[in-house]
């Protein structure tokens, strides 16, 4: 059977942009291009969200050697602004469709209320999406190249990773948005499995949990992404940095909506399994 060979990772949209790399743009989102490389030669290009501008992530693909052109598909983490306000724009640079995959509620309004009303949903609606792409919502995971698959719908197991705050509307009636539309990519690579999460609102424990049931393995060469730990109390913290260390993770590279609190007690307990990741990085796995 044929396997995943090579596994190549560049940050294209983080909120911080690598230092030394004068034309990288920081911006506060997440797009993430994944170049998965077969034994047969044969190659899959996934962008694994856009970050909140088309501006931003052209700017950075150029910079990094990355063809948007060439891209197979999108896939869509959750439906905030900051990992799907390039989308449309990058649809609009291609000259053919390829799918769009994400859950059906990553197009459910949504928004906060404190300390003011503020819409954070994406930008575009799924019509607009439709003319440029073929939009497939699904809840449950897809094997979309080989070996490399959505986590789709997160169960929620973990008794420390919760949601607040955020609101979405159904039926009329605003009500608080359980981010069921957080799915993350698996990638079933030779030398393990390579977990990329967009902002792990399911929590970043829950989608670790979830890959190993995809996949039937338990061995991990790295978990790429945001982990939303940004104001999380310590507890949970503590909760979240136990739950690592019981995995057996070679790499954990937090990012984007983590929080510098979070990453630097990771690294402070976890030590050299830690490596914050930047827009400019590019991340090769054989």
């Amino acid at each position: 059977m044929s396997y995943i060979d090579e596994v190549e990772i560049k940050i294209l949209v983080e909120n911080t942009a690598q230092l030394g790399m004068k034309n990288i743009l920081g911006a506060h989102g997440l797009a993430i291009h994944l170049k998965i490389i077969y034994d047969d030669g044969k190659i899959t290009n996934i962008l694994f969200d856009t970050g909140p501008s088309h501006k931003v992530i052209e700017n950075n693909a150029e910079e990094m050697n990355v063809k948007l052109k060439e891209i197979d598909m999108i896939v869509l983490s959750h439906g905030h602004y900051d990992h799907t306000g390039g989308l449309l724009g990058v649809l609009k640079s291609l000259d053919r469709r390829i799918p769009v995959i994400a859950h059906p509620d990553c197009f459910l309004p949504k928004f906060v209320l404190k300390p003011k009303f503020r819409y954070n949903g994406i930008p575009f609606s799924t019509n607009e999406i439709q003319q440029y792409a073929n939009l497939i919502c699904l809840k449950e995971p897809i094997e979309i190249s080989r070996q490399v698959y959505t986590s789709g719908e997160v169960p929620r197991i973990t008794d420390f990773e919760k949601i607040s705050g955020l609101k979405t509307i159904r039926e009329h009636k605003i009500i608080d948005d359980k981010m069921l539309d957080d799915q993350s990519l698996i990638v079933n690579f030779k030398n393990g499995l390579i977990i990329i999460t967009g902002c792990a609102h399911a929590g970043v424990i829950n989608i670790i949990e979830r890959a190993i049931k995809i996949t039937g393995r338990e061995d991990i060469r790295a978990v790429i992404g945001g982990f939303h730990l940004v104001g999380a109390k310590r507890e949970r913290i503590e909760k979240t940095i136990e739950a690592l260390k019981s995995h057996k993770i070679k790499e954990i590279m937090p990012c984007h909506c983590t929080g510098e609190k979070a990453i630097i007690e990771m690294a402070f307990k976890l030590k050299d399994k830690i490596k914050r990741v930047s827009a400019g990085n590019t991340l090769i796995f054989k």
